[in-house]
């Protein structure tokens, strides 16, 4: 079976000064890069993955087989579960001071890697790093024993280990199906049950890169303000309602932007803003990405005059004309 990787750490990171959320840091520089090295410490002297297994996981990537490093986080007594497909995993002391491969890197400890006070037993290198929900620990193995991760107690902070089919078709979609990857990450981010929405302009968002295709970046927690400030309903009809959702235990809905978000060139602001954010039952979102102009029209003449002085307030302008243009 094909071999992975699991990380155990805390969310909070003490240094200089006070402490640093890890995820955040690792998160905002693989979004910005497109590339993430995560440094992995312990108290232990050995390199935590043995030559043999890091050889065997880099036959694996460089024989395109997907492998994965996962992530398991204790916010606070809170697990959660990200993972990142593997480039290819470091010992302790094989990326040298100055080297290029320093940029990818959060800086909070960038500087200590390849150096006398480096800590890191080994780095991973992934392309990606997202999160995923904790209940598919018991879809993870410990390659040694069979034993589902989710079980395990013990201090051990990295394990190697195997996955299952379920999983492995997760993965692959969330990272081949951009669309399906930002609702599932809207669905597990966490926002307040309550929150006040101020509408002016944004910077233009940067473009990523996901599975090898390049668009501009939705934040998905500006996505799950714009839910939760429609309180959970479908904003083209609120009595769609199909099914509460396992995560957020709310009406199951997904985010949808008015002006649609491959289009932000056409505008000097960001539209990935909470204006421009729709939030729809599964049903009337796939109509408007699937239906006949016919279906569609009377739906965004409807969401355009609901949000038309909104979107003026972020500076974006757009007419009811040019907005159709876009969906035909």
């Amino acid at each position: 079976m094909t071999l992975h990787v699991i990380l155990k750490f805390p969310v909070d990171y003490t240094i200089a000064g006070g402490t640093t959320d890890t995820i955040t840091e690792h998160q905002e520089l693989c979004e910005a890069k497109n590339r993430l090295i995560w440094g992995h410490s312990s108290n232990k002297s050995t390199s935590l993955v043995s030559e043999v297994n890091r050889n065997r996981l880099k036959a694996q990537i460089s024989n395109g087989e997907n492998t994965y490093s996962f992530f398991l986080a204790n916010n606070k007594g809170k697990r959660e579960l990200y993972v990142g497909k593997m480039n290819t995993i470091y010992r302790k002391g094989e990326i040298l001071t100055g080297s290029p491969l320093i940029d990818y890197i959060p800086s909070y400890y960038a500087s200590s890697v390849g150096t006398a006070t480096d800590k890191n037993n080994i780095l991973v290198d992934v392309s990606t790093f997202f999160r995923i929900d904790e209940k598919y620990l018991i879809n993870i193995t410990l390659e040694s024993t069979g034993t589902k991760v989710g079980t395990v107690e013990n201090r051990t902070s990295v394990f190697l280990v195997n996955i299952d089919e379920e999983l492995e078709k997760l993965l692959i979609d969330l990272l081949t199906n951009l669309e399906s990857n930002f609702q599932y990450q809207v669905e597990q981010v966490e926002v307040p049950a309550t929150v006040t929405v101020v509408d002016q302009p944004r910077n233009k968002p940067p473009k990523t890169t996901v599975g090898g295709t390049s668009s501009y970046k939705r934040d998905a927690k500006t996505a799950k303000t714009a839910i939760v400030s429609a309180q959970y309903l479908c904003e083209i009809d609120p009595s769609h309602k199909d099914f509460i959702s396992r995560i957020t235990k709310e009406n199951y809905v997904e985010a949808h932007h008015l002006i649609p978000m491959e289009f932000q060139y056409d505008f000097p602001q960001s539209i990935d803003v909470e204006a421009n954010i729709v939030s729809l039952c599964a049903s009337c979102h796939k109509k408007l990405h699937h239906a006949t102009f016919t279906d569609i029209q009377p739906l965004v003449e409807k969401l355009y005059d609901d949000r038309v002085d909104r979107l003026d307030d972020c500076g974006i302008s757009i007419s009811k004309t040019d907005l159709l243009e876009y969906y035909k």
